[in-house]
């Protein structure tokens, strides 16, 4: 069993914090996949010239020892560090990296009280080293469903190797979590027709666990996590550089911005 670092963001202005009970979750389940985590608790500082920008966020010692309660009765290791930042992606990632950590964790509504949070957001899973996990309040424990989005018709090796890291992070999670695994395919042309033996043949799955529809892989990925019943969708940031990394962006964001389950981005 493979282990994993974890850094978890923690936005003191919530009252919930669904990436930590997330992570609570996965260490109760299954502890030994978890080495240890880091816990960053902060958000990035405010224009004070903003009349509705939050100027403080008061919580006291009472607070801190209820947050931490939980992991001190799991007895895991784990460190934690207050933050306070003008640039709220950047500090999450360095730190990630300064940590070793293999994840990000963070809520769905983190630094929601920004402007353009959906590009903060979109920048962090981009940017980011290693895989990203955004909790959605759709997704409650345990997880019974995944559903692992490729594009098995790009033939570059990036997007190959790409498909390869979601599938078996996909079949991981699967196993971990002893949950049903599909995958989904989108296309939108008849002569792009995903090969359903062929993904087959990649996952491991049955062909019945093999799902593919034409239309935008936003609206695919979208209906197809319903109809599954999805509880954790698995997608991959593409490996391209500037205007095609671009506009494939845009297709990873609206997927994140249709579906209210757990995300987890793989780079």
């Amino acid at each position: 069993m493979e282990k994993r670092k974890f850094l978890v963001v923690v936005d003191p202005s919530h009252e919930r914090h669904l990436a930590l009970e997330r992570m609570i979750d996965i260490v109760q389940q299954r502890r030994e996949w978890v080495s240890d985590f880091h816990l960053l608790i902060g958000f990035e500082g405010a224009d004070k010239a903003d009349p509705n920008a939050p100027v403080e966020v008061v919580r006291t010692h009472d607070w801190f020892d209820e947050l931490l309660a939980p992991l001190k009765d799991l007895g895991v290791e784990f460190t934690t560090e207050f933050f306070w930042t003008g640039n709220w992606r950047k500090s999450i990632t360095d730190r990630a990296d300064q940590y070793g950590c293999d994840t990000i964790m963070l809520c769905e509504s983190s630094a929601e009280h920004k402007s353009g949070i959906t590009d903060s957001k979109w920048d962090l899973v981009r940017q980011a080293t290693c895989d990203v996990v955004i909790v959605d309040e759709g997704t409650q424990a345990p997880i019974k469903c995944i559903l692992a989005a490729v594009n098995t018709q790009a033939k570059d090796e990036g997007h190959q190797a790409l498909n390869d890291r979601i599938l078996e992070r996909g079949k991981f999670l699967a196993e971990y979590f002893g949950a049903e695994y599909h995958v989904v395919n989108a296309y939108t042309h008849s002569e792009d027709f995903p090969d359903r033996q062929r993904i087959s043949r990649m996952s491991g799955l049955p062909r019945e666990n093999i799902h593919r529809d034409m239309g935008k892989p936003e609206d695919v990925i979208a209906a197809s996590a319903e109809k599954l019943g999805a509880d954790m969708v698995i997608l991959g940031i593409s490996p391209r550089q500037g205007l095609s990394a671009a506009f494939a962006s845009h297709t990873t964001e609206k997927v994140m911005e249709k579906i209210t389950v757990d995300v987890v981005a793989i780079n």
